[in-house]
């Protein structure tokens, strides 16, 4: 067997499980840090734009990882549903994000 082979199977389930739900708090903890980032720039420039891709990234990165952590691991609902879940969040996240990078800028005053 090749070393691949020996290390894939070394390694237990608990543990991929484990280093998947690690995986996924870090990818909620950056999608909110970015969205943070992007609605303050919302607000210092009153940018709508910016507010969408805020929402973006919330729904991108945030709300699948938290359905996989909350309904996946938290109340054991099945896989396909989870996934569902994130998918079209996910969806909704690229149009929000498509449709802030689209919009063109406007000042306050018109």
């Amino acid at each position: 067997m090749t070393t691949p082979e020996l290390l894939l199977q070394s390694i237990d389930l608990d543990t991929l499980s484990r280093i998947r739900t690690y995986s996924e708090l870090i990818s909620v903890a950056l999608g909110l840090t970015i969205s943070y980032l992007a609605y303050l720039g919302y607000r210092r420039n009153q940018s709508r734009p910016m507010l969408f891709i805020a929402l973006g990234f919330v729904l991108i990165l945030g709300v699948p990882g938290a359905a996989l952590v909350i309904l996946g691991f938290g109340l054991n609902l099945p896989i396909p549903i989870v996934n569902s879940v994130g998918q079209v969040s996910e969806l909704a996240g690229l149009v929000a994000i498509l449709y802030g990078l689209w919009t063109p800028y406007r000042t306050q005053d018109g």
